[in-house]
């Protein structure tokens, strides 16, 4: 009997519109900087491990917003309004 490869679930598509998206919740108050800082490190490491992959041709701004987002939680390293809507700025210019 022929043994069939185990079927690859395609990678999950982080896309500048979902990073967008969780900042923009963060700014409207639904989504606490700790929740924004934990996503984006579980989106950034889910990467790495290749279980998702960024969007073509927005890779490196992506992987760097994310990496200023998770440490957003640290009080060193908090993000202001305006910080988060640089971020937005710089996304939207890929």
């Amino acid at each position: 009997m022929e043994q069939r490869p185990e079927s690859v679930s395609p990678a999950v598509l982080i896309t500048r519109a979902a990073v967008i998206h969780q900042i923009e919740a963060c700014l409207a108050g639904a989504l606490s900087d700790k929740a924004l800082a934990a996503w984006a490190f579980d989106r950034f490491y889910a990467e790495e491990l290749g279980a998702e992959q960024y969007e073509a041709g927005a890779a490196e701004t992506i992987s760097e917003v994310l990496d200023t987002l998770m440490f957003g939680d640290t009080p060193s390293f908090r993000l202001d309004q305006e910080a988060l809507r640089e971020l937005i700025a710089q996304l939207q210019a890929v």
